[in-house]
């Protein structure tokens, strides 16, 4: 069994070694399993977002290599389904591109082999709580920035003609206490 890995990060805030432990993960699992990974297609995508696929080129180069012949490799793990996508209808097609080429999708974190009967429900559910994950995080961080507006303060980001400069601010003394 010849094998790909994909990895992706999802911002610059992120650790860029992230990438590194993703594919550690899927090559100890590879090797557990007897299977053999083909470096040359050991692709990773830096700080891109899941949402969609578009951009994501090591993504889609693998794609693209999936539907050659002879197909270059029959299995690609992913440390985790959020990896591959987190936009249901791109898990699903994604999927389905790559089992009718002969090649399966294996999650390392959730012990999900796309060439099972049940995988197909199984990798709808993760799709769906891997959507949702972005559909949550959105809301959060507009909760932030609504508080920092509402406290005066800018909410985040650069302003069109202005330069961002930290402002000092001195605190009062503990001992002081809280006006009220």
């Amino acid at each position: 069994m010849r094998c790909a890995i994909y990895a992706r990060f999802s911002s610059d805030l992120q650790r860029p070694t992230s990438i590194e432990d993703q594919v550690r993960r899927c090559t100890e699992f590879a090797a557990k399993q007897g299977w053999t990974v083909v470096d040359e297609f050991i692709r990773c995508d830096e700080a891109k977002s899941a949402a969609t696929v578009a951009g994501r080129n090591a993504l889609n180069a693998l794609m693209v290599a999936a539907k050659t012949k002879p197909k270059p490799f029959d299995c690609l793990p992913v440390d985790d389904t959020s990896r591959l996508a987190r936009y249901l209808p791109d898990v699903l097609s994604m999927n389905d591109i790559l089992l009718y080429h002969g090649v399966f999708i294996y999650a390392v974190a959730q012990r999900l082999d796309c060439r099972e009967k049940a995988s197909r429900p199984l990798l709808t559910l993760h799709g769906m709580m891997d959507e949702q994950f972005l559909v949550s995080l959105g809301e959060k961080v507009h909760r932030g920035q609504e508080g920092r507006a509402l406290n005066g303060m800018h909410p985040g980001g650069k302003v069109f003609g202005y330069r961002n400069t930290p402002l000092k601010i001195q605190r009062a003394p503990a001992s002081m206490g809280v006006l009220r």
